[in-house]
């Protein structure tokens, strides 16, 4: 959601870049076939171009607002699952995404109504032969004759006119349509539209529409004149059409574009050829919009470290080895994220079914919401779990047993290759008014289920050993404000290294300003 998101903000950009340099540098010249090409090259080019990926050797001022942005709008995609912490630019985005889509519903339906109604038009009419007006004809040309006042228009291979203005103008506006048909304008409003459609909320896309439909009418004049069509005459019967009503968006009107405008257009003597060359301009325009989609290069930092002294490659190391945990070796955000087996909703039954709330926190009365932060690696197992957002140390030490029961997850994904993923899933321990625990609310990770086992992953937590800081202690007398993580050592593993004692399992808790356990590896983690 959040890259689909991403790409259409892109395209709007390169879009509203790529209307104003037609604007500023092409729009008044009389290269008419040119600047059609060029409008369509801009609808191309804002499709296309967020689609590349370049990289650059050093990032730039102009990316670091795109970065930013970009990997805000991505990351919300995994608050779609479990991010707690970006709960609240997951409902924003999903907010944007609905009204985005409503727009994109609505205009859509009001071509399709505008195209029903144009097929019962042409239903309705008699069909003649255009030849028996025009006497070089039309082939392939289908004339559509009304006896109610409509303004006269083509669409596809069809024109349609009324039977008055076929009787007293009907040479000059026949010429008019039919070069709109051999020149296929029809399907560059069609593709106008399309743009519009995905394009609704950027004023960029329904103004390129108008030029290029401003574009077709020039084409289509400059054909009525080379027909011989006295230009005055012409211009007056512009004139008298310029008070019809246009019913079809999609159709190609005589009176469709600014009158003023095409009449100015006609009088303006031809441009230079040599104008043509303000075309090469985009070439670097859309090297400043790939730019500013680029990315930084992921051999940056190792050129860097190859580069440097022996004697100071450790301080090299220490200074870059954040980036390269996040380029190379560990990703928050990849294309696709992990996912525990079966989605959210089956590990939110998992969690509802496993969970267990501590008796005596129950009696007490305590809630919260533990969050657990964990890699998933590349096969799906789980390691450097550790608590972020603490409770009360039996909760903390019980949202990672039950995270650490669940089994291995589908990895992440980037560039088609699994890769290690850090990731934060939220755990909510919630009682009803009652006392007993209920389940979580839609859309929360999990819920403490009312068991009356205190266990712990084969720990009893009210008999096992508790270290604090490596210093053997109380539960009573530890602080959970105090707490940076809390260890699970299983029993098999605790009567290994601790003996007798471990014989119920260890708990091991470190505090903030507290050295680590040296004996065991693993803070933050059950271990087996």
């Amino acid at each position: 959601m959040g890259t689909f998101i991403v790409y259409i903000l892109k395209s709007a950009v390169c879009l509203v870049a790529f209307y104003l340099f037609y604007k500023w540098l092409l729009s008044r010249e009389t290269f008419h076939r040119f600047n059609r090409l060029a409008l369509l090259g801009v609808l191309a080019f804002s499709l296309v171009l967020p689609l590349v990926e370049v990289s650059v050797k050093r990032a730039v001022p102009i990316q670091q607002p795109v970065r930013a942005l970009e990997q805000i709008l991505i990351s919300a995609d995994v608050s779609e699952a479990v991010y707690v912490e970006q709960s609240g630019t997951a409902l924003w985005l999903h907010a944007l995404l609905i009204i985005y889509g409503v727009g994109v519903v609505f205009f859509l339906v009001r071509n399709l109504w505008s195209l029903g109604r144009l097929a019962v038009l042409l239903r309705s009419g008699r069909f003649e032969r255009v030849e028996d007006y025009l006497p070089q004809g039309g082939k392939g040309i289908k004339l559509v004759v009304h006896r109610q006042d409509i303004a006269p228009f083509s669409w596809m291979r069809f024109i349609v006119i009324s039977r008055q203005d076929l009787e007293e103008n009907g040479r000059e506006i026949l010429i008019h349509e039919r070069a709109h048909i051999r020149l296929g304008h029809s399907w560059d409003v069609l593709l106008a539209d399309l743009c519009c459609f995905v394009q609704w909320f950027n004023p960029a896309a329904w103004l390129l529409k108008r030029e290029l439909q401003s574009v077709h009418e020039y084409e289509a004049d400059d054909a009525v004149l080379r027909e011989g069509v006295n230009a005055k005459e012409y211009q007056l019967l512009l004139i008298k059409k310029a008070v019809g009503t246009r019913l079809y968006s999609m159709a190609n009107s005589l009176n469709h574009s600014s009158l003023k405008k095409r009449i100015a257009m006609m009088m303006k003597p031809k441009s230079n050829p040599w104008a043509r060359m303000k075309y090469a301009y985009v070439l670097p325009l859309a090297a400043l919009t790939m730019t500013a989609f680029a990315r930084p290069e992921v051999s940056e930092v190792t050129k860097e470290i190859s580069g440097a002294k022996v004697s100071n490659l450790v301080e090299t190391l220490q200074a870059n080895r954040t980036q390269i945990n996040a380029k190379d070796s560990i990703y928050r955000v990849v294309d696709v994220m992990p996912e525990f087996p079966g989605g959210v909703q089956a590990m939110m039954e998992f969690m509802k079914n496993n969970l267990r709330y501590p008796e005596e926190l129950r009696a007490k009365g305590t809630q919260g919401r533990v969050v657990v932060q964990f890699v998933v690696n590349k096969d799906g197992s789980f390691s450097d779990m550790e608590v972020i957002r603490k409770i009360d140390p039996l909760m903390d030490a019980e949202a990672l047993r039950v995270i650490n029961a669940m089994p291995r997850w589908k990895p992440g994904m980037q560039d088609g290759k699994p890769v290690a993923v850090k990731y934060t899933v939220p755990v909510l321990f919630k009682l009803d008014p009652k006392g007993s625990s209920s389940n979580a609310p839609k859309g929360d990770a999990g819920a403490a289920e009312g068991k009356s086992d205190s266990t712990m992953v084969g720990v009893d937590a009210k008999k096992a050993l508790i270290f604090v800081d490596g210093k053997e202690t109380d539960l009573k007398d530890v602080n959970s404000d105090d707490i940076a993580s809390v260890s699970v050592v299983k029993v098999k593993k605790a009567v290994e290294i601790y003996g007798e004692k471990g014989k119920n399992g260890v708990l091991l808790i470190h505090t903030k300003s507290g050295s680590h356990d040296a004996d065991v590896k693993g803070q933050g983690m059950v271990i087996d």
